[in-house]
C-alpha cells in the first residue's frame, strides 16, 4: 500500500469522524434516553431532575411518569393530549407549570403533593378539573383556570394553604366535596351565578375565610354580609369561620345544620324576628357565649360541642324549653325570672312546653319539623343544592331538605381518603427511582443519572418500540460523550492502517 493511498484512507476516516462529531448524539443513540417512550406514550422519567422538556412526539404522559422526581420545571408540548393519574405527584421542586390547551383528558391527582408549586396556568381543554388535582400544593398562590371548566372535583385544591383569594370561573356549575378544604390562608371566595351545587365540606378548615360573595342571578345561592344563603335568603347555609361578628338577613327563617359550626370568633348572636327553625348542629363547636332567640322560633335541634353562658328569650317558648333541657342559663325577656337549669327544674320545663314547640336533644338527628309554610318556601328556594359546607356535624341524611349534614360529611371523608390514597400511591411508585450522582448539564436539557441501584452491570437499560432507555453517560450529565468513543475508535483504526501500510511498504 503506497503512502498516498494510506493518506487518502486516513483523510476519509478523519472526515467521517468529524461528521459524526457534529451529528447530535440523539441521532446516533436512542433519543431522549432519560425517558421511556413507547408509541407516543411517556411512561417513565429516569433523569436526575432540573428543567425538563418533553419531546414533541409525545402524545400522552402516563400515570406516575414523573412522580416524586426532583424536576424544577417542565415544558409540556402542544402534542400532548392526555395526562395520567398522579403524573407529576410529589414533585416537590416543581415551581410552576403550564398545561397546554391541547390536553383534553386529565387524571386525578396530577399535581398532588407538589409542595413547591407556586403558580399554574391551566389552559387544558377539559370540562372538569379532576379530583385532588392540586391537593397539598401548599405554596400555590395563583391559579388561572380555563373558561371551559364546568366543575371542580372533590379535594381539587384541598390543603392549598397559601391560596389567599379564589374566584371560581364563570361557567362552573358544581364545586365538589372538600374542594377548598383546609385552605387556611383563604380569606375570600367569589362564586359565579352559574354555580348551583356546592358539595359538603367544600370550605371546611378555611380558618381565615371571612367573606363569601355570590354573583347576582344565581338560582341556588345568595350572599349577605359575607355569609352564604339559599337564593331567597330564607336559609342560612354558612357563616365563614373567620368572621368575628354576624348580622343575619331579616328574611332568614332557618339556620341550617352546621351554619355557624366552628365559628370560634363569634361570641354573641341575636337572631332575627321571623326565624322559625334552628337545625341540629347549627352552633356546634362555635364560640357563641350569649344568644337571643325570638318568640317565632318553634324548633331547635341538638347542638353538640356548644356551651353558651346564657340563652335569652321569652318564657314558654322553644328557647326556654331548650335551655332548661340542655342545662343552660335562661334569661327571660318578658319579665320572667332567670333560672339555672337543674334537676329540680324538670317539672317546670315540661309544663312550659307548648304544643307547637319542637326541641331535639338527640345526638345524631336533624331537625326536620318546622311550623307553617315558611319552611316549604325555604326548601323550594334551596332546590337541589348541597348545603353542608362545614362538615362538622354527623348523621346520614341528605342536607337539601331538613339540613342534616351527615351525608356530606361522609362524602368529605371519602374524598379525603381518595386524595391521600393517590398521594401515597405516587409516593410508593417514586421510591423505586434510581440513585446516584447527577452531573451538570447544559441549560434546557434534562439530566441523566449516572448510577442505578439494583443493576447488575455498570449501566443498565431497557428497550421500547421507538426509544431505548440507555444510561450510558452523556455530555448532558458531565460525563464522556459516547460520540467520542466512535471518534477515538476511527482515529485508532486510521492510525493502525497507517502503521500496517508502512510495514508493508518496508
Amino acid at each position: 500500500m503506497t503512502i498516498s493511498k494510506m493518506k487518502q484512507k486516513f483523510a476519509i476516516i478523519m472526515a467521517l469522524a468529524m461528521v459524526l462529531f457534529w451529528i447530535p448524539c440523539e441521532s446516533v443513540f436512542a433519543s431522549n434516553t432519560n425517558m421511556t417512550i413507547s408509541g407516543g406514550v411517556l411512561t417513565a422519567y429516569n433523569g436526575g431532575g432540573g428543567a425538563v422538556t418533553i419531546p414533541s412526539d409525545v402524545t400522552s404522559i402516563g400515570p406516575n411518569a414523573f412522580a416524586g422526581k426532583p424536576i424544577s420545571s417542565v415544558s409540556i408540548p402542544g402534542s400532548v393530549r392526555s395526562i395520567g393519574d398522579s403524573a407529576f405527584a410529589n414533585c416537590t421542586a416543581l415551581a410552576n407549570v403550564t398545561v397546554p390547551g391541547s390536553v383534553t383528558n386529565m387524571g386525578s391527582g396530577v399535581f398532588a403533593g407538589c409542595s413547591g408549586l407556586s403558580s399554574v396556568s391551566m389552559q387544558a381543554s377539559i370540562s372538569a378539573l379532576p379530583a385532588s388535582t392540586f391537593n397539598g400544593c401548599r405554596s400555590l398562590t395563583s391559579i388561572a383556570i380555563s373558561a371551559g371548566i364546568t366543575s371542580i372535583g372533590s379535594g381539587a385544591f384541598s390543603g392549598c394553604s397559601s391560596l389567599s383569594t379564589m374566584s371560581v370561573p364563570a361557567g362552573v356549575s358544581s364545586i365538589g366535596d372538600s374542594a377548598f378544604a383546609n385552605c387556611s390562608n383563604l380569606s375570600a371566595i367569589s362564586i359565579p351565578a352559574s354555580t348551583t351545587n356546592i358539595g359538603g365540606s367544600a370550605l371546611s378548615g378555611c380558618s381565615s375565610l371571612s367573606t363569601i360573595n355570590v354573583a347576582s342571578g344565581n338560582s341556588a345561592y345568595a350572599s349577605d354580609g359575607g355569609c352564604l344563603y339559599n337564593a331567597s335568603r330564607t336559609r342560612l347555609i354558612m357563616v365563614p369561620v373567620g368572621k368575628s361578628s354576624v348580622a343575619l338577613n331579616s328574611a332568614t327563617k332557618i339556620i341550617g345544620s352546621g351554619a355557624l359550626a366552628g365559628c370560634s370568633r363569634v361570641t354573641s348572636l341575636t337572631l332575627p324576628n321571623g326565624l322559625t327553625t334552628i337545625e341540629s348542629g347549627a352552633f356546634s363547636g362555635s364560640g357563641i357565649r350569649s344568644i337571643t332567640i325570638p318568640r317565632s322560633v318553634t324548633s331547635i335541634g341538638s347542638q353538640s360541642g356548644w356551651s353558651p353562658d346564657v340563652i335569652t328569650g321569652y318564657s314558654n317558648t322553644a328557647a326556654e324549653t331548650f335551655a332548661a333541657s340542655a342545662g343552660y342559663t335562661f334569661s327571660s325577656l318578658d319579665g320572667g325570672s332567670s333560672s339555672d337549669s337543674s334537676d329540680d327544674s324538670a317539672e317546670d320545663d315540661s309544663s312550659s312546653s307548648t304544643g307547637s314547640t319542637s326541641v331535639d336533644l338527640g345526638e345524631d338527628t336533624s331537625s326536620s319539623g318546622s311550623s307553617g309554610s315558611n319552611d316549604d318556601v325555604d326548601e323550594e328556594g334551596a332546590g337541589s343544592t348541597s348545603i353542608d359546607l362545614g362538615g362538622s356535624s354527623s348523621g346520614s341524611g341528605s342536607s337539601t331538605g331538613s339540613g342534616s349534614s351527615g351525608s356530606t360529611g361522609s362524602s368529605s371523608g371519602s374524598a379525603g381518603s381518595g386524595s391521600s390514597g393517590s398521594g401515597s400511591g405516587s409516593s410508593a411508585s417514586s421510591s423505586s427511582g434510581s440513585t446516584g450522582s447527577t452531573g451538570s448539564g447544559s441549560s434546557g436539557s434534562t439530566v441523566v443519572k449516572s448510577g442505578s441501584t439494583g443493576s447488575s452491570g455498570a449501566y443498565a437499560g431497557t428497550t421500547s418500540n421507538s426509544h431505548t432507555l440507555d444510561e450510558t453517560p452523556k455530555t448532558g450529565d458531565g460525563s464522556v460523550d459516547p460520540k467520542l468513543f466512535l471518534i477515538f475508535g476511527l482515529v485508532f483504526v486510521g492510525c493502525g492502517l497507517m502503521i500496517v501500510g508502512k510495514k508493508q511498504g518496508v
